[in-house]
């Protein structure tokens, strides 16, 4: 029995060439796929849990102590008896909340403020959902074998590294000034070695967080890595973008506003503006030098017809009023085609009667 495997499986990765594009950002993140690492949320857990017991030792020390001096004034409890037991329980349980339930919640929440921060405040149940590719035996093989289960046997033997060399330097030095201490103060030997311990856990959950940041970098790596595209992946998501009408419309009406922009940036040349007067406007610029006709710069129906007009009263273009001319003008030409032979007579007249107009005021400024 011979057995067949897909070469395509392992030698996939190697064709994804192209970045992610939005759109395969957009779906991964709602499929739930985030670039976010375990390592720096187990960092920042084990490092606000030493200094909530550091700074907030009193509020844990005071209830035990008090519990303590409680419990053992009061040692003539008959367990028999159902009230004794329950005010027994009841006293238990509430210093047991008081000392355990602030530390607690405070782990908790910092956990997921952490993980809600590296997921950029993403809440998706994609992620909790049944996938065959989770139980697929291909899969599983190319995961244990990935570059993903290498990085996590190093961060694993630099963790025991650091905890090794790290407590027995300071085993080291602890048991120096302990020796010192001898004779001293039950209570403050106690003290000192808890001190002591939390400085420990406190030095080692900064070096974590150096390895933390290596792998929230790697992770992110890896996340982008994960997301490249073959080429034929992009051509095909871009025809799917460009067929789909939403997109078509935003493309169109994205190009309209360049061509209204363009097309008011031209507008300040013209040598006359007619109108219909209040639906059409047409704005026309002659340059014989140039040109053997004028041509149409500016075109524009209702809105945008009053537009031309208010920018053509604010640069000084002349307005014509002729009702025929503007509605031909409109329905023949398009922005920056030349006037149609049949419309040339009706046009030099309108041109003739602005330049003489230009003329007569320029003589009457003299």
């Amino acid at each position: 029995m011979k057995l067949k495997f897909d070469i395509q499986l392992f030698s996939e990765a190697s064709t994804k060439t192209e970045k992610a594009t939005r759109r395969k950002r957009q779906e991964a993140r709602k499929r739930g796929m985030v670039a976010k690492s375990r390592e720096v949320t187990s960092a920042f857990a084990l490092l606000i849990s030493v200094l909530f017991l550091k700074f907030a030792y009193s509020s844990i020390v005071e209830p035990l102590q008090q519990g303590s001096k409680y419990f053992f004034s009061n040692l003539n409890y008959n367990l028999e008896d159902v009230r004794d037991a329950s005010r027994l329980l009841s006293f238990i349980i509430t210093t047991s909340l008081k000392v355990i339930l602030p530390f607690c919640l405070t782990i908790m929440l910092v956990a997921a403020i952490v993980e809600w921060a590296q997921s950029s405040f993403l809440i998706t149940g994609q992620s909790l959902k049944m996938s065959f590719q989770k139980i697929n035996p291909i899969e599983g093989f190319k995961r244990i074998f990935s570059i993903n289960s290498v990085v996590e046997l190093i961060k694993s033997i630099l963790k025991v590294l650091i905890i090794g060399y790290t407590g027995y330097s300071y085993t080291q030095s602890f048991a120096k000034k302990l020796l010192e201490m001898y004779g001293m103060n039950v209570l403050t030997i106690v003290k000192f070695s808890l001190d002591s311990a939390i400085n420990l856990i406190l030095w080692m959950s900064v070096m974590f967080f150096g390895i933390a940041v290596i792998d929230f970098i790697f992770q992110r790596q890896q996340y982008e890595k994960k997301l490249m595209m073959t080429k034929e992946e992009v051509k095909e998501e871009f025809k799917q973008t460009e067929g789909n009408p939403q997109i078509k419309s935003k493309i169109r009406e994205r190009q309209r506003r360049i061509s209204l922009q363009r097309m008011f940036q031209q507008l300040p040349k013209a040598d006359v503006v007619i109108t219909n007067p209040t639906h059409y406007a047409v704005a026309l610029l002659y340059e014989p030098e140039k040109f053997d006709a004028p041509r149409v710069i500016a075109k524009g129906k209702d809105y945008i017809a009053l537009k031309i007009k208010q920018e053509a009263i604010k640069h000084r273009i002349e307005i014509v009023e002729n009702r025929e001319l503007a509605r031909a003008l409109y329905n023949m030409c398009e922005i920056g085609d030349f006037i149609p032979p049949e419309l040339y007579q009706a046009v030099a007249e309108v041109l003739a009667y602005v330049y003489s107009l230009k003329n007569y005021q320029k003589v009457n400024i003299r």
